[in-house]
């Protein structure tokens, strides 16, 4: 084996690499895309699928956790969407209905997509506005407007 190659061996990420990742930030995201899709079983199922696109890509990736914090966003966004179509169309009753029921839940739910996207990431991941503003791809400006309306929302709606 050359000496260049070593040296990209020894640099390669490893699959400790992946599962260090994985296991430090996994509750984390599990968090986050609950809060945006409201069931336990599809968040775990949004980030296991998000885990599986960085295993893939995972040597090439330079920053995992970023990677896969984007990659649960889009997968909500993509639940949610589907969804509002399923919505649309005239369902049956549905056999299934959650358990649990909380008015905190109930009222982030009724805020749009993009303002509960700033509230989740700002309090369930502690993440500044810079990094919201990175993570969601819009302007600094965009996420504390965004930000200021959702608390707006959330303080009218939970006083009442």
């Amino acid at each position: 084996m050359t000496e260049a190659a070593a040296r990209r061996s020894e640099d390669a990420p490893t699959r400790a690499d992946f599962d260090v990742v994985y296991q430090s930030s996994y509750p984390d995201m599990v968090r986050l895309a609950w809060s945006l899709v409201d069931r336990r079983d599809l968040a775990e199922e949004v980030v296991q699928d998000a885990f599986a696109a960085l295993y893939r890509r995972f040597a090439t990736v330079e920053h995992p956790v970023a990677y896969v914090r984007v990659c649960v966003l889009n997968n909500c966004r993509k639940v949610l969407r589907r969804r509002r179509l399923a919505r649309r169309q005239p369902d049956p009753v549905e056999a299934s209905v959650e358990a649990e029921h909380d008015h905190l839940f109930d009222v982030l739910r009724g805020l749009p997509t993009r303002q509960r996207e700033v509230i989740v990431l700002r309090y369930q991941l502690g993440m500044t506005d810079a990094e919201i503003a990175e993570a969601l791809g819009i302007p600094l400006g965009s996420v504390k407007s965004a930000l200021s309306r959702a608390k707006d929302r959330l303080r009218e709606e939970l006083s009442s």
